[in-house]
């Protein structure tokens, strides 16, 4: 890493993952909803491909830098190990990604639980799939989503922060970056992923990969979708969106 560890690249990484992807964040979902008002069938799939550009770009801009300086995967948790006690952290993982595909099913198959989901999204219904090719769609973001956010926020940022403040202050600096990445979902959308990057941070740490916090990411932002889809059908009716939210 250097005798220096706070380099030009923790800056940049810095200044991409707290200012400009929340303002990005803001300004493609305002966009979005500023789309959906005019009546754009395309509003949804162009912000996804968006998120989708942004996103795999950060990831081979900042990863592909973070390789041919020489780092190494391992500072990233991107080889695959789990011994002793990262077992149990492993297991929790597992176990929640479980429960969140639980809680899915359970919402989703009761109208009085769907119309509360509803309440608590807000605006952000303009986000959920509207039909089966949206849907596939919206699941590649997810998938974008859980792969590439792990590796940007509790992999790189977490590894070029760690040598400048120690571990856990990483921790929770990561994972508060994280929730600004959000900001589209207001301050109490901040708060929530905040501590929703917390505890991501905390699976990392102590299964020693980013594995199991990708897939408990992918399988959350896929189960949200499917809820906020059928929520948005319990008011438009669209059997289509209906059929592929199971």
């Amino acid at each position: 890493m250097g005798s220096n560890p706070f380099d030009i690249f923790t800056l940049v990484t810095l200044l991409i993952l707290a200012v400009i992807m929340p303002l990005n964040g803001i300004w493609d979902f305002r966009r979005l909803l500023r789309w959906i008002e005019e009546g754009r069938a395309d509003a949804r799939i162009k912000s996804y491909t968006w998120i989708l550009i942004m996103q795999w770009g950060l990831v081979l801009g900042l990863g592909g830098y973070w390789v041919m300086a020489g780092r190494g995967l391992a500072p990233l948790r991107l080889i695959p190990t789990a011994a002793g006690w990262q077992w149990l952290a492993v297991g929790i993982g597992a176990t929640v990604t479980a429960y969140t595909v639980w809680q899915m099913f359970t919402i989703i198959g009761s109208s009085d639980k769907l119309d509360e989901a509803r309440d608590q999204i807000g605006e952000l219904i303009g986000l959920a799939p509207q039909s089966a090719g949206e849907m596939r769609w919206f699941n590649s973001v997810a998938v974008t989503a859980g792969v590439c956010e792990e590796i940007l926020y509790r992999g790189i940022l977490l590894a070029a922060m760690t040598p400048l403040v120690g571990m856990w202050p990483a921790v929770f600096i990561s994972s508060v970056i994280f929730g600004l990445g959000h900001a589209y979902q207001g301050p109490a959308g901040i708060l929530k992923t905040s501590l929703i990057g917390l505890f991501l941070a905390l699976l990392t740490v102590f299964s020693g990969s980013l594995f199991v916090a990708m897939l408990l990411h992918t399988v959350g932002d896929i189960t949200s979708g499917r809820i906020m889809a059928a929520a948005d059908q319990e008011v438009s009716g669209s059997p289509e969106t209906k059929l592929n939210t199971m």
